[in-house]
């Protein structure tokens, strides 16, 4: 820096050199070493953002939703790797009842056993013959534990709290809560991976970690296979501490899936317990549900076909550089984004054109029931005229799918269920108005009688505020209750009423116009 001339205590101060140096960064643009860090860098970070999960994982915040087909699986492990060798733990006086993971000397943890079908199907044969681990096999019994002798859906592993756990696969975070049944659970989704029907083709599975003391990862982020994603515990229904382990097929109508709802196990006079020892609806746990361990422990091949295309495509093409792979995905970004946008465009206007309808069509059915009514003395008119309500009342329910109608008729029976119904889309921003009403057996809105019991309600997909989260009989006006709802995030959001287990039709985020 120049300086100016003057003077101190009578000498005068004058620079040397007028001239300005150059700044350092001046001689380090003439090194070839400045050049070749600044071009490893930039290769560095491309080279991360081009990898398996750094460019999606960057455009998957900015999007705000996840390409599958980035998801690329690795193979499989179990949901926990080490567990104590329980004979040699109780001579220093461990128990899983009283002590916890940590509490485990390192001389005495041994890996998880291999999970035997064969041995967990042996009713009489199941603890203390070297199976102290699995207490609950697949679609076992509370009582026995032997596999296929209940309803159970997943396979409960004996564990002391604090036992971590890690993801079975590489996948994304659908659902990370909290409730009174299962505790605290994480449930991952896992697409691209080998059908347990049939390994050659792929499907999408569901992976369900319950009864946790402790969750390591948010919603809708992605996990590793072996990363550690939370610890086990005792949360929830839980009568010790354990890992309730789980696989749902994609076709399950919720995750995690359970066979049976609670009005059905009380339609039948059992308890969720007795119901699980009884097998009640075991047929859908077959169906909808998949042998958590033994999948898992057989970490199937990627599949064949691919791994052929894959080849076949690498010898024929060269491969591209990371500046032309880069643009590729930019312009499949950006491609990705308009077509979003004019799809949300023709939902909107769809939806609007649907509700006209549903309007039209309630007010036809209003019409025509009052002609009805009007006119008591002419019998078969009325008979006419009530084939006509039946028939819009068709209409107005097939209106759209998307959204369960149930239409007030006089009649009223006993109540066995209730019903929800709302317009089927939320723009984020207000409080949704959400009905339930209580029903007959035929469907019919029961409108002299209140329930007799308590109504809860929940999310069973997605998340959302409810103002009153608890209906009790007085909230119920000639069988309707009116509940406000506040979604939360632009998840689509399902409710779900217990106890009778219903869910409604989902509510589908709709930018405001």
């Amino acid at each position: 820096m120049q300086l100016r001339s003057r003077k101190q205590f009578g000498f005068s101060i004058n620079p040397l050199h007028s001239k300005r140096e150059p700044h350092a960064f001046h001689y380090l643009k003439e090194q070839w070493s400045f050049w070749i860090a600044t071009f490893s860098l930039i290769a560095f970070v491309l080279g991360n953002m081009v990898g398996q999960h750094g460019l999606y994982a960057f455009w998957a915040s900015v999007l705000g939703e996840f390409d599958d087909s980035l998801i690329v699986y690795t193979g499989t492990v179990s949901p926990i790797e080490k567990v104590p060798d329980y004979e040699k733990w109780s001579a220093y006086g461990g128990s899983v009842d009283n002590h916890t993971y940590r509490q485990v000397p390192e001389e005495v943890l041994v890996s998880l056993p291999r999970y035997k079908s064969s041995q967990q199907k042996e009713v009489d044969a199941l603890h203390g013959h070297g199976n102290d681990v699995y207490s609950v096999g697949f679609l076992g019994s509370y009582k026995t534990g032997a596999e296929g002798d209940g309803s159970h859906p997943g396979i409960d592993i004996r564990v002391p709290e604090g036992t971590p756990v890690i993801a079975m696969a590489n996948g994304i975070t659908t659902r990370v809560y909290e409730d009174a049944g299962f505790g605290k659970t994480i449930v991952v989704r896992h697409p691209n991976v080998p059908d347990p029907n049939n390994p050659s083709k792929t499907t999408t599975l569901f992976s369900v970690y319950a009864h946790l003391s402790a969750m390591y990862v948010t919603e809708d982020t992605i996990v590793h296979k072996g990363e550690h994603i939370g610890d086990s515990g005792q949360t929830g229904y839980a009568s010790g501490p354990h890992l309730h382990f789980q696989i749902d097929r994609e076709e399950a109508p919720w995750h995690p899936y359970w066979p049976f709802t609670g009005e059905e196990a009380r339609q039948e006079g059992l308890t969720i317990e007795s119901a699980v020892n009884a097998g009640l609806f075991k047929s859908r746990g077959y169906l909808y549900t998949v042998n958590s361990m033994v999948y898992a422990q057989a970490s199937y091949s990627p599949v064949v076909e691919d791994q052929i295309l894959v080849a076949e495509s690498e010898k024929k093409e060269e491969k591209p550089t990371i500046v032309e792979t880069v643009k590729s995905n930019v312009v499949k970004l950006l491609e990705a984004v308009a077509s979003r946008r004019s799809g949300r465009v023709a939902q909107m206007l769809a939806r609007r054109d649907e509700r006209a309808q549903m309007r039209l069509a309630r007010l036809e059915v209003e019409q025509v029931a009052e002609v009805s009514q009007a006119d008591p003395v002419d019998t078969e008119p009325a008979k006419e005229e009530e084939e006509k309500v039946i028939v819009s009342e068709e209409a107005v329910a097939s209106t759209s799918p998307l959204v369960e109608v149930v239409t007030k008729t006089p009649k009223s029976g006993e109540i066995t269920s209730v019903s929800i119904y709302h317009d089927g889309n939320f723009s984020g921003r207000d409080w949704e108005t959400v009905r339930v009403s209580v029903i007959d057996d035929n469907g019919n809105t029961v409108t002299n009688k209140s329930p007799s019991m308590d109504i809860h309600l929940r999310t069973a997909y997605g998340e959302a505020e409810f103002n009153p989260s608890v209906l009790s009989p007085s909230d119920f006006k000639e069988g309707e209750a009116e509940v406000q709802m506040l979604p939360r995030g632009r998840r689509t959001v399902v409710i779900q009423a217990q106890p009778y287990g219903v869910i409604s039709g989902p509510m589908a985020y709709e930018e405001a116009e």
